[in-house]
C-alpha cells in the first residue's frame, strides 16, 4: 500500500498510499502527542467544513507515527508561484480569503493557548537579551487573547491548489486571536526566505514583489475582516521573537533580529 515518497518537509515526509490516499509519515525526532495533536486538530476543521484534506486513520508504520489522509492531486501555491509567478497576485487575494474563512470558526483547545505558546517561544529564543525578552512579554502581555480558529503556520507552502484553495499541515494549529495568526503570516511573506527549489527567475521577481504581495494580502484581509493595521501591527514583535525558535537560517534569524530591535527602539 504505501507507495513512493512525494514530498518533504522538515517535521514528516509524505508518500503514496493507495487509491486517492497519501502519508504523512513523521520523523523520529517529532513527538508522538505532536502527531496526536495534528490528528485531533485535523478531525476538528475537516468536520467544521474547513477546505482540508481529510484525515482517515492514525497509524503507526514501521515504528513511525504518521497520518493518513486525503490526496489532493494539485501543487502547493508556492509551486504554483514559481510556475507561474505572475499568477502571484490573485495567489495571494485567494490566500486572505481562506485564512478569513478559518477565522470564522472556534478554536480547538484551551483559552490563551496562543499567548502562552508564544511566550514559551519568546523565553526560549535564542540571540535576544534578556531585557529584550521582558520588554516584548510584557508587550505580549497586554494583548487581547481569542477564541477563534488559527492555523499559527499559515504560507503558500501549508497550501494546495486544484479547483481550489486547500490548507493542510495544523500541527501548529490554536485557538486564538486571528490578529496573531495573520501577523506570523505577514512576517513570513515579508522575511521569509526563497525556496532552495524556486527558479532564478521566481527568486528575482518574488523578491521585488514582497511589498506588493503582503500589501495584496493584507489589504484583501482587512476588507473582509473588519480589522485594522493597528490590530495587527502590536503582534509582530512578539510573533518574530517566537519564530527564532525554529530551524530557520542563521540570516533569515539576523533579519528577524533586526526587526524585533527596530520595533524595541520604536
Amino acid at each position: 500500500m504505501q507507495g513512493k515518497v512525494i514530498g518533504q518537509g522538515r517535521s514528516a515526509e509524505v508518500l503514496e498510499y493507495g487509491e486517492g490516499k497519501i502519508l504523512k509519515l513523521y520523523r523520529d525526532d517529532v513527538p508522538e502527542e505532536h502527531v496526536d495533536l495534528e490528528y485531533r486538530f485535523s478531525k476538528c476543521v475537516y468536520e467544521q467544513g474547513v477546505a482540508t484534506p481529510q484525515p482517515h486513520e492514525r497509524v503507526v508504520v514501521e515504528g513511525r507515527p504518521g497520518i493518513v489522509y486525503q490526496q489532493i492531486a494539485g501543487p502547493t501555491l508556492l509551486q504554483q508561484m514559481n510556475r507561474k509567478p505572475w499568477l502571484n497576485f490573485s495567489g495571494f487575494k485567494q490566500m486572505a480569503g481562506l485564512h478569513h474563512s478559518l477565522h470564522q470558526l472556534d478554536g480547538m483547545g484551551e483559552a490563551g493557548a496562543q499567548k502562552k505558546r508564544l511566550e514559551q517561544q519568546i523565553i526560549a529564543a535564542p540571540m535576544l537579551e534578556t531585557e529584550e525578552k521582558t520588554q516584548i512579554l510584557s508587550r505580549l502581555a497586554r494583548l487581547p487573547d481569542g477564541e477563534k480558529l488559527c492555523h499559527g503556520d499559515f504560507h503558500p507552502d501549508n497550501i494546495l491548489m486544484d479547483d481550489k484553495l486547500w490548507v493542510i499541515d495544523w500541527m501548529t494549529g490554536v485557538r486564538g486571536n486571528p490578529a496573531a495568526d495573520v501577523a506570523r503570516s505577514v512576517i513570513m511573506f515579508r522575511i521569509g526566505a526563497m525556496p532552495e527549489q524556486a527558479s532564478v527567475f521566481a527568486k528575482v521577481l518574488l523578491g521585488f514583489a514582497r511589498k506588493r504581495l503582503t500589501a495584496q494580502y493584507l489589504r484583501r484581509y482587512l476588507k473582509l475582516s473588519g480589522l485594522t493595521l493597528a490590530d495587527i501591527n502590536p503582534w509582530i514583535l512578539p510573533v518574530a521573537a517566537a519564530r527564532l525558535v525554529e530551524g530557520l537560517s542563521v540570516p533569515e534569524k539576523e533579519l528577524l533580529v533586526r526587526e524585533i530591535r527596530r520595533r524595541l527602539r520604536a
